[in-house]
């Protein structure tokens, strides 16, 4: 039986010892204001643009810590340093969010996307304030995440209506992260509305997520579609992100615990374990042409969850596609920890151990106590950087920060048999 308080103490001490000192300590710009975004394994700065999502996902985490692992007041002061750079520099002046600023807040060209209206970044402002105003209870931040979260919203809409509505140019394909990040928005920021406003905005989004991203027949969440949920065979088209999709089912019980809707967490529930069976295995080699089979491995043979698998079992044409993550492990676990706790999945609590064994022990970094970020098939690190543009510490700390709550929560159940509760 598996020993839920060890996992949650496990998570916590990974988080107060191997996790959080570092970014506590190198992670703040002095001069510029907000964070770094480049950080070497010893805690060097290496000078560039700010990702705003990065900067608020920062924000947020560090918000999240103070609010339920432990009334730390450095956390709130790094939680702080990182708000009031967002609420000076990341807005225009009717409350879009800008996707990149220069090191000093000055608005900067993305490499790719738009220079405002990302629904990632806006959400993640949103989330960010919602979780200050938790933190701090200053009205200035439920004010911020309010207005924030509207335009986004509301800009979000009316370009996917459009693509719908498009009959002529070129087709562009829409990624699971928009809505996923819009909708968790909009559970941080629950107690700020009232619950048929609440509702109201939910609903497209969570529409779109079950019945335009979700796939049915596979019990996956596809990361890219075409316009109105159509499949695309490409290898964009038929790429599975593990993370994306241990983010999407976590916020997906929640919505279903929310709303009181039990179909909706079991449904999770079973995207996250066909996930984790997918993702533990690997892509398939299929490099000679031959009809690949999949077969169950024994966990001797490989380990970890991969970054992203083909969903048709093609070979990915994507560079790092069997790289283990450490944020992706950190999600799985609270999808997976949160979703035995609503659900009873009787599976649940194997894949929770096996992801724990093996992140827990193969991704901290004891020379600079941090995490490795990434780490090939053969458990090497990838790479000497502990933040990217592309990631931070968002997804460590969210993700084993709420397995330690949820985990604990997990150790008061009474033991169940071997069917899920309510079948």
């Amino acid at each position: 039986m598996l020993d839920f308080h060890k996992i949650a103490a496990d998570c916590q001490q990974a988080l107060v010892h191997d996790l959080v000192p570092f970014w506590l300590r190198y992670a703040c710009d002095g001069i510029g204001g907000g964070y770094f975004d480049l950080l070497t394994a010893t805690g060097q700065a290496i000078e560039a643009d700010k990702q705003v999502a990065r900067q608020a996902e920062q924000v947020w985490a560090f918000a999240y810590l103070y609010t339920t692992l432990g009334a730390d007041p450095d956390w709130l002061d790094h939680a702080q340093h990182g708000a009031d750079f967002l609420a000076q520099f990341a807005h225009t002046d009717r409350m879009a969010c800008y996707t990149r600023l220069d090191r000093m807040g000055r608005p900067a060209a993305p490499t790719h996307g738009p220079i405002t209206h990302d629904p990632l970044t806006g959400a993640r402002v949103a989330s960010a304030y919602a979780q200050m105003h938790l933190a701090t209870a200053d009205d200035q931040w439920a004010m911020l995440a309010k207005q924030t979260l509207h335009v986004a919203l509301r800009h979000y809409q009316t370009s996917r209506e459009k693509a719908l509505a498009a009959t002529t140019g070129p087709i562009t394909l829409r990624h699971l992260s928009g809505p996923v990040a819009l909708l968790r928005a909009l559970v941080d920021v629950r107690p700020l509305f009232s619950l048929p406003d609440w509702k109201e905005a939910t609903e497209p989004l969570l529409d779109e997520i079950l019945n335009e991203f979700v796939d049915k027949r596979q019990d996956i969440l596809r990361e890219w579609v075409l316009p109105g949920g159509a499949f695309s065979h490409t290898p964009e088209g038929r790429r599975v992100s593990t993370g994306l999709t241990m983010e999407a089912t976590d916020l997906l019980v929640d919505v279903g615990v929310m709303l009181g809707n039990r179909k909706l967490t079991l449904q999770a529930m079973t995207e996250c374990l066909r996930q984790c069976q997918w993702a533990w295995q690997g892509p398939t080699d299929n490099q000679t042409g031959r009809d690949i089979t999949r077969t169950v491995v024994p966990d001797s043979a490989i380990q970890g969850l991969v970054q992203w698998v083909d969903w048709k079992d093609l070979p990915m044409t994507f560079a790092g596609a069997d790289h283990r993550l450490a944020s992706v492990h950190a999600l799985a676990l609270a999808a997976l920890a949160n979703g035995y706790l609503h659900t009873r999945h009787p599976d649940a609590p194997r894949w929770l151990k096996r992801i724990a064994d093996f992140a827990l022990n193969q991704f901290p970094d004891h020379e600079h106590q941090a995490w490795h970020m990434a780490l090939t098939a053969k458990n090497q690190p990838t790479s000497s950087f502990k933040a990217i543009t592309d990631e931070g510490c968002y997804a460590l700390i969210r993700g084993l920060a709420s397995t330690a709550q949820y985990a604990d929560q997990c150790a008061k159940l009474q033991p169940v048999g071997s069917r899920v509760a309510g079948h």
